[in-house]
This record gives C-alpha cells, structure tokens and sequence, in this order.
C-alpha cells in the first residue's frame, strides 16, 4: 500500500467519528457553524459594499459615447504652465480656467491625433430658463434680454430650467440619448427634449420652446465664461423628438450657444468627440496635454498603461499614514473578530468530545488519531461556517444595495452607485472564495490547540469527565500568570506611544517615477510599531480575560447559590467561558470602534466651519438667477405654497448679498498683529473656540479653517451676506440673539472667532475689489462683531451698514421662512420636491444633528450607518451563538444536578448566572477596547492633519449603551433559552 493510500486510510475512521459526533451534539455543531458563519459574512458584506461601486476605469469607459474613441477637452490654462498632467480616466481633480486664455484649436488638436481621425465639437451650456410662453418663433433670437422682463407676468408652473447640448450634425446622434418620440435635430431651429423636461411643460412634438440665458452672475465653474457669452439671450426652437433622459437637458445642432462662444472664445472650454478607426493612444494624450487639453480614451482605459508611463503624483505624506493607520486597525479588527469567534467553535467542540475522545483512547486509538479528530472537526466546521458566512455575507450585500437604493433617485450618481444592479456588475467576486478559505484557515488554526490538549488526554481524566490534573505551581508563576494580561497591555501602551515619535520623511520626487511606487520614509517602522502594538494589546485582553474569571472564581464564595456555582464553573472549565466572552469582547469591540470613527469623522467634518444648524427652517433661492424682481417673485411664490402645506410657516426675511457691479466689496481681516504668515491660514481650533491663543497651519494644510457657503446656490457671487437682524433670528440658531442685536447695532457676525480682537472688534477692508493684502486696501474700518456658529456663512452684516461703509448695488438672493415652530427633518425633506416650481427654485434646509448623521440627505446617513448597523448586529448575533454554545456544555451538569435533588428554578438562575459571568467580563472589555481604539486613531489623524483637525473624539455614549443594552438583552434571552430545564432529563443522552 502506498503511503498516501496509507494516509487516506488512516483518515477514514477520523472522519467517521467526527461525523457521528458532530450529528450526536447537533445544536452544538449548528451553533459553532453559525459562529464562525458571522464574522465571516460581516467581511464579506463589508467588502461588497465599499468594493461594488462602479469602477472609475468604468465610470470613464461609460462617459465614451459608443462609436467614439475618445473624449477631448481643451481648456484655458495658461500655454506657460506646466503640461496638464491628467489621468487615464481623465483630470485628476478641479483646475482653474483663465478667463483671457484660449483653449487649443481644432487644428492643434488634430495635428496630435492620428491623420485619419475626425474631431466633431459640441457645446454645453449652463442652466437656462425654458418655457412655452417666451413668445419666439423657432430660429427668432435676440439679445436684449426682453423676455427676462416678461417673466414676471408668466405663470411660474409654466417655467422651468435645463441644459442646452449643441453639437455638430455629425456628432448629435453621438451625444443624444434614445428618442422615445418623433426624430433627432436636422436644423439648429429644432430640439429634442428629455421626457421629465417634457412632462413638466406639458410638451409634444410640433411645440414650441423658448429658451432665455439669464444676466451673467460673475461665478465660474467648468464651463468658464460660458454664462458671460451666453447672457442676456434667448431663441426659440420646435421641439421635434422626447428622449429617454432622467434629467431636464435639451439638444440641438450647433447655431445659438456654438455662435454666442465664437464670438467669445476667451476663458472657454472646447469640447470634441474623436471618430475614426485610429485609437487615440496615451502618448497622443500626453502631447495633447503639452497643449493644455487632455483626453478620455477608449484604447487608453482597455490597454491601461503601465506605473512608469503615468505622471509623477504628488503624495501627502500625512494622508498617506492616515490611510495606513486606518487600514492597519481595520485589518486587525477583522483577524481578531473572526479568530475569537471562530476560537469558540472548536474550544466547545473539544470540550463536549472529550468523554468520546477518551473512550476512543481507552479502546486503542493513537494520539495521532485523537488530534486528527479534532482538526477534521475544525475543517468541516470550518468549511461549513464560511460558506454560510459567505452566503449571508452576499445576501447582506445586496440587502443593504436595496435599501440604500431605496432611500434615493435614479438620477442621483449615488443612487446609481449604490443599487442592486450596480452591486450585482461590480461585485468583488473574488472575496467569496476568500471568505471560506480566511473561515478554513482559521478554523484549522483555532482547532490545533484543542487537538494538541486532545492527544495528550488520559483515559482515565477523559472517561471521569475531568479536566487533566497539573502540577502545582508556585507562587512566582501565579503571580506572573496574573500580572502578565496588564503587562501586555502596558508594553501596548508603550509601543502605541512610542509611534508617535516616529520622525516621517518627505515622499520620493524622483520626477521619472510615479511618487507612489515608494512609501514616504519612517511609514514602515511606524506601521510595524502600531500593528505590535495592537497585537500586544490583543493578547494582554486574552489573558486579562483569564486572569479576570480566575480571580472571580476564586472571589465568589460567599456569592448567592447560583451566582457561586456560575464562578466557580467559569473558574473550573476556561475552555468553555474565557472563548465565549473573548468572543463578546471582540464583536462588541469592531461595532464599538465603528461608531467612534464615524462620530468623530462626522465631528470633525462640522468643525471645519461648514455646517448649517438651522433648527427647523429653511430658504428657497433660485436656481437660476434673472433679475431681483423674478427671483424675489419665485421664493415668496414658493415660501407661500410651504405655508398652505405647513402652518408653522409665518412668513418669511429676505437675504441678499454684495453686487458684482457694486463699486465697493467688504472683506474681514483678522486682528491687527495676530495674522498669520503668507501661505498660511487659520487652524481650526482657533476658529471655532472663542478666546483661543492664534495657531496657523500651512493653507493646504486639511486643519486649516476654510469655512464655505451652504445657501444661496448657484447665484451667490459676493463673500458678504447682507442679513438684518429679524432674518438671522429666523436661523433659530442658539445663542443667534446676541448675534442679531449686534447686526441691528451695526456690528458684522462671523463664523471664525479669530477674526474678533480682545476688545470684541473685526477689522473690515472697504475696497474697489476684493482683497488679497490687507495693505492694498482702501480704508479699514472696525465694527462690533459676533461668533456664530452653523449660519451657513463667513460674513453677515446687515444691509443698512453695508450701505453706509458704501455699497451700491445689492444681489437679491432668496428667503429664509419664519416659523412659528420648528419643522421636523421628514417634514424638510418633503419641501424640496415642489412640483410647482419644479427646477426653477432651490430649497436649501439645515443639516441633520445627530452625532451619526452627516447631514439631511438620508442616502448619505444611511451610507455612514450602514457599516455600524452590520457590526452591531454581527456583536449581537455573536453574544446570543456564544452565549448559546456555551450553555450548551452544562446540559449534563444540570442533569446531574436535578437528579440529586435540584429544583428547576435553581438551574434557570445557574444558567443565567453563567451568561452573566460572560457578559460581565467580555463587554465592557470589549466597549472599552473599542472606544480606546477609535481614540487612538482620532489621536493619529489629529496628529497628522491630513484630513482635517480632528479636535474631538465623540464616543456617542447613547449608541454605547445601546449596544450594551441589546447585547445583554440578547445574551440573557439566549442563555434562558437552554438554562430552562427540559420536561424530561436524559441523563446518559448527551454523552
């Protein structure tokens, strides 16, 4: 017989016996498989979700239209500037387009491109104005802006706003979408119109559209001067198809925007769809980057080019340790959570085994064979567990894809990225298979040490149904048994510590080489010290742990009857209590960690100056803005319908800004010999805390404070809000009393304390044009001012004292709504969905307070909650099984115990006794670690800046509770479950 034969055979009676014994201790085989099924599915669903999003080499690929090689933008970057190093998939992030600059030619283009390629140009232009009651014919065009001055006297529902396509003849059928209803554009006269702009204008083939570009508002986006070429013009056209589209857009041949941006070339993008059968390659792109112009190319992203072809990208050398911390803690989390709950499994099974095991040993088996018993039970567990888990892993998946999908739009690019569709195109296949293995590995892993005690079993202790007896030890290992969890924690501590000292180096700059083909230098001893450390710390819990239920064992005599048997045993029998809390402590720790990260990162994300408290109002502005008069006539056309849905609304306060054609703008300049150096800012710390001493951080830096505008829209120009008093009550802000007597006083509010000196002053600069150097000012005045926070602007000053400092012109920006109560989120919700006004008005409302809440849309709450849910339900779920396969092993001892006399109700509190102990010591342990952990990882990011301040660590201590409070609940039910005593006890069954 052959050796491997030999081994086979050797394996077949392994099996067999651990088969028989895994059908004999069903529910305890069933539970152990659900064990490590939950850690399992929890990475799995975790995984699916952050890695099943669209692709951006697939997102880039979708943007191409079919037919087309490549997408080509030339933008208006100065020629003199360094070559526009883009992406494969396009530009790497926002660029500033000069308004006197003009982009590459169609000639220059095409000199880089292939000879047999053909460049076919299309224009898209900002939002315009639509409606059937302009009063043009199709092809009629003017520029004097007549119907802007009509607009008041049309019906609001007969308004609405959408984006012009143009596009050459040849390229329209490119850049249309599929036309539901009559036929493409064959004449700049005629349009196609998507089916939601058709809808809300009642349009059908054969009507006629007029579309109005409103007065230039002076902002700038990635359509450059677009507005300022366009303004103040309006044509018509006759609508000759309806497309399936989501959006409200338009398309049309080239004729009305293509003309107004010939006649205005400067400051404004070229857009061209490459066709041909000649690719566009990544070295004709990098040539058309040398023109300021970069390329989205088909060939490109299917034959993506290699690590040394790409430009140099420069690394933060603090977010590049931010993110290696980060993945650092999380991998651990998921070794430990799946290691300490997959431990459980096989601990119980050795223990429930050892009477079989012994008689095995009694009747000839080999310890070769006892340990073989064992690690087949850890393999088929194993095995069986992550299938399972991975099964629940993708079922979570797409569970949580639905619900997410539910909670928005299709039209909404996450709404898109998170759906079942999307999880289902993209998913990460690849971690299925890698579940189940990580679940057999580490149940191959967490069954040797049974095995190991299992071959060294005696008959006799094993047949006795008693644990094997030990040498006596001294007292020095006592007290080193003892000492040695804190020990491990304290050196943790140490090491933890000690990273922080860590000097880190700047990244590479070879200019030849990618900069990411080489961390920065000091991340790799830094990653080594913070990955000991959590090793240490983990095991420093694990004989803590030990440590802790010994010392209660020894601790309960003089406890209550079953609280005293319940220590005792815990004492007595580790294998069956320290894996089971070791199992709490670890899931209890991962959902605890969770909600501390989040919490903070949500915390730190307000402090950064742009959050918007308002309690319970909102305010409607224009989303395109035509003139004061129509704009003020659709807020309070809008305020006036929330008012009939909502009687808490009363009224409403008008806001508006500092014109363009002002001859004067207002700029805060902070105290007089407290400013912070050229190239740097304020640090966030000293923004937001009134009285703190002045701290300054590189501009660039994410600590800086870069408070933004969270109203107004798109029509907001000026850095100035002009609010009156009455209007900033109507924030309903705390503290906004003081803030608004200031403003009736003449006084200026801001949301950056360090911009008020000690005598509660702000230096305001009264200029010609806005400000760069306090030096270039024209005068310098001071004004009483106030901190507030949340208002959703930098600057307020009431329009009364602007007027006196010397502005001229005024923008009229929306109204605020005066409530008589505040409005509840669902009821805020619900209003930016008028169907009366459809896109004409924008309502802005405040963001969401809760400590988990990132702000008011429910998709992007749902997203941050989405992994704490998982890991709390996965703590949960872990604490019942654990609890459950515990108890298990007590069955035969409460047999024992009834037969000698024991009354039901004992055993009901022994069992319950013995979950206490469990839960005693493996959740606060595991709350503690977990909110340690999170802190330590704000601490990192605080200490890095990279992505912002990182000021506070926000436990959320209700959330802490709350999973406390469900854990124990859960737990306790669980053990009741099997502590309740059977009608009928079978003594010798369960052996």
């Amino acid at each position: 017989m052959s050796t491997r034969l030999r081994g086979f055979v050797s394996w077949r009676p392994v099996l067999r016996l651990a088969r028989r014994d895994a059908r004999r201790h069903l529910a305890r085989t069933v539970l152990a498989s659900l064990l490590i099924a939950l850690p399992i599915a929890a990475l799995v669903a975790f995984a699916g979700l952050t890695g099943s999003g669209t692709p951006t080499r697939d997102q880039a690929l979708a943007s191409i239209p079919d037919g087309v090689q490549a997408v080509v933008t030339a933008t208006t970057v100065p020629r003199d500037s360094p070559p526009f190093a883009q992406l494969p998939e396009g530009p790497p992030g926002p660029w500033v387009d000069e308004p006197d600059v003009r982009p590459a030619s169609k000639e220059e283009i095409s000199a880089r491109l292939a000879p047999g390629a053909a460049l076919l140009e299309y224009w898209t232009s900002p939002e315009l104005i639509v409606s059937t009651e302009l009063g043009l014919d199709p092809g009629e065009q003017t520029t004097a802006g007549a119907g802007a001055d009509q607009l008041d006297t049309i019906d609001l529902g007969a308004l609405s706003t959408a984006q012009l396509v143009e596009a050459e003849a040849d390229a329209l059928p490119f850049l249309a979408p599929d036309v539901a209803e009559g036929r493409l554009p064959a004449a700049p006269t005629e349009l196609l119109v998507s089916r939601p702009l058709a809808e809300r204008l009642d349009l059908a083939p054969g009507d006629t559209l007029g579309l109005l570009a409103a007065p230039d508002s002076g902002l700038r986006s990635t359509a450059g001067n677009t507005m300022a070429a366009m303004q103040n013009s309006e044509r018509g056209y006759l609508v000759v198809g309806i497309a399936d589209s989501a959006s409200e857009q338009a398309w049309s041949v080239s004729g009305w925007l293509s003309a107004l941006v010939a006649e205005n070339p400067d400051g404004i993008q070229r857009h061209w769809l490459v066709v041909g059968e000649d690719p566009v390659t990544w070295d004709q792109t990098r040539q058309l980057n040398e023109l300021q112009a970069f390329a989205v190319s088909r060939h490109v992203l299917t034959h993506y080019p290699a690590a040394d072809e790409l430009y140099p990208v420069p690394v933060d050398v603090g977010a590049y340790v931010e993110q290696a911390i980060g993945i650092i803690a999380t991998a651990v989390i998921g070794v430990l959570l799946v290691f300490f709950l997959v431990t459980p499994a096989f601990a119980v099974s050795a223990e429930q085994s050892r009477r079989a095991l012994g008689l095995a040993a009694a009747a000839g088996a080999a310890p070769r064979d006892l340990r073989r018993t064992i690690l087949a039970q850890g393999i088929v567990l194993g095995t069986a567990g992550g299938i399972l888990g991975a099964a629940l892993g993708f079922a979570a998946s797409l569970g949580i894809a639905a619900w997410l999908e539910s909670l928005t739009s299709s039209t909404e690019s996450m709404g898109q990225q998170y759906s079942v569709a999307s999880t289902l195109a993209y998913y990460p296949w690849w971690v299925l298979p890698v579940g189940v293995l990580i679940a057999l590995m580490l149940g191959t892993l967490a069954a040797l040490p049974p095995a190991r005690t299992a071959a060294r079993l005696s008959p006799v202790d094993a047949l006795r149904d008693r644990r094997p007896t030990r040498a006596r030890r001294g007292r020095l290992w006592r007290l080193i048994a003892a000492c040695g969890g804190p020990a491990l924690l304290i050196a943790a501590v140490a090491l933890g510590a000690a990273a922080f000292r860590i000097p880190l180096g700047e990244a590479p700059a070879d200019p030849g080489l990618p900069v990411t083909s080489a961390p920065p230098s000091g991340v790799g001893a830094l990653g080594l010290l913070v990955f000991l450390a959590l090793v240490l710390a983990a095991a420093g819990m694990v004989l803590t742990v030990r440590g802790i239920i010994a010392w209660l064992g020894r601790r309960g005599k003089r406890a209550r009857p079953a609280l005293r048997l319940a220590l005792r045993d815990a004492a007595d029998h580790p294998s069956r209590t320290v894996p089971a809390a070791l199992g709490v402590l670890f899931a209890v720790m991962a959902s605890s960690y969770f909600v501390v990260s989040a919490a903070s990162l949500i915390s730190n994300d307000r402090d950064q100056g742009g959050t918007l408290q308002w309690d319970g109002t909102f305010m409607v502005s224009p989303q395109v803005a035509v003139n004061d008069d129509f704009d003020r006539l659709l807020a309070t056309a809008a305020i006036d319908e929330a008012s009939e849905r909502f009687p808490q609304v009363t009224g409403s306060e008008s806001i508006s800004e500092i014109g363009r054609t002002s001859s004067l703008q207002l700029t805060t300049l902070l105290p007089e010999g407290g400013e912070c150096p050229p190239g740097q800012a304020v640090h966030t710390a000293s923004a937001i805390h009134p009285g703190a001493p002045l701290r300054c951080v590189d501009q660039n830096s994410g600590a800086a404070y870069n408070p933004s505008f969270r109203f107004g829209g798109l029509a907001a120009y000026s850095n100035t809000m002009l609010f009156s008093g009455d209007a900033l009550r109507a924030t309903r802000l705390p503290a906004v009393e003081h803030a608004a007597d200031v403003l009736d006083a003449g006084g200026v509010v801001v949301n950056n304390a360090a911009l008020i000196n000690s005598e509660g002053l702000v230096r305001v600069a009264v200029d010609s044009e806005n400000l760069v150097e306090a030096a270039d000012a024209d005068r310098i005045v001071e004004l009483p001012g106030a901190f507030l926070q949340g208002v959703g602007a930098p600057f307020l000053i009431a329009p009364d004292t602007a007027q006196h400092l010397g502005v001229d012109a005024v923008h009229y920006l929306g109204e605020i709504a005066t409530v008589s109560e505040p409005l509840s989120q669902g009821e805020l919700l619900g209003l930016s969905g008028s169907d009366r006004f459809g896109s004409l008005a924008r309502v802005t409302i405040p963001d969401a307070r809760g400590p988990l809440s990132p702000s008011s849309d429910p998709l992007t709450s749902a997203v941050m909650w989405a992994p704490i849910l998982l890991f709390i339900l996965v703590a949960v779920a872990a604490t019942a099984v654990s609890v459950l396969l515990s108890a298990t092993q007590g069955r035969r001892d409460a047999a024992t115990m009834h037969a000698v006399g024991a009354g039901r109700s004992l055993l009901v509190r022994l069992g319950l006794a013995r979950a206490a102990v469990i839960l005693a010591v493996g959740l606060p342990t595991g709350l503690a670690a977990g909110i340690g952990l999170g802190a330590y990882q704000v601490a990192w990011n605080r200490r890095l800046e990279a992505s912002g301040a990182w000021l506070s660590t926000v436990p959320v201590w209700g959330v802490q509770a709350g999973i406390a409070l469900s854990v124990i609940i859960v737990g306790l039910a669980a053990a009741l479950l099997l502590a309740r005593p059977p009608r009928r006890f079978e003594r010798r069954g369960l052996d």
